[in-house]
């Protein structure tokens, strides 16, 4: 059998908290890598089989992935192969920032953030800025619809840039921490309207207390550990 290459993360998220219990399990998360994804998807039956047998209890694609349409009949069967073997079908990661497109910038340069006067659109986006949560009620429910049947979706700030956020006239009355609950909750009442039994979660890198509370279908996730596992054969 081909050698599956695809180097992911092993997750483990605990909570002491029973209501949190969907945030209490081991995921493997997919690159967001085109070939990497496409790899998966064209072997999602091993995939599942092989994470099923090595413990998982999720698999984790990029919103990209539901979001283009592409990938429609793959996905379908993914989602069959990973109930047969257990494993549920998740969504997301880094993305928070995905749910302000970088495409919007040319036209929509207030919805983005801003630094020492000028927008950028490197990283995240202006949470106060009311063009920015309707593009985020936008392309939510974009994804959200195209995502039916997922009930768990990451939506983290940007890997290694968590603190970089809109320092605008607005936004500097919040901390980085109260900009990324903004965004955060402006995507779970989204996803509230359009799949009510579904969840987001949410990963603090603060110990700040926040002025910002979060919305009741997001889990807060106080901490997390990585273990970088790079699969090997999908027949062992």
């Amino acid at each position: 059998m081909k050698s599956f290459t695809i180097s992911a993360n092993r997750i483990n998220e605990p909570s002491h908290d029973k209501e949190k219990s969907k945030a209490n399990s081991l995921r493997l998360f997919i690159p967001a890598g085109n070939a990497d994804i496409q790899y998966a998807l064209k072997n999602c039956k091993a995939l599942a089989a092989w994470a099923g047998r090595n413990q998982y209890n999720a698999l984790i694609f990029p919103l990209t992935v539901f979001g283009s349409g592409k990938n429609k009949r793959e996905l379908n069967q993914l989602k069959q192969f990973a109930l047969e073997s257990g494993i549920a079908l998740e969504a997301g990661g880094w993305d928070l920032s995905s749910m302000v497109p970088r495409r919007y910038f040319f036209f929509h340069k207030d919805a983005f953030r801003m630094e020492e006067g000028k927008r950028k659109k490197d990283h995240h986006f202006c949470p106060t800025s009311l063009n920015a949560i309707k593009i985020i009620g936008k392309e939510g429910a974009k994804i959200f619809l195209a995502a039916a049947g997922i009930e768990v979706f990451h939506l983290w700030p940007d890997k290694e840039a968590e603190t970089i956020w809109c320092s605008c006239p607005t936004c500097r009355a919040f901390t980085f921490q109260e900009q990324i609950r903004i965004g955060v909750n402006a995507a779970a009442d989204i996803l509230t309207a359009i799949n009510p039994n579904a969840a987001i979660t949410y990963f603090e890198k603060s110990n700040e207390v926040c002025k910002i509370p979060l919305r009741k279908n997001i889990i807060g996730l106080e901490n997390f550990t990585f273990e970088s596992q790079n699969i090997g054969s999908l027949g062992t």
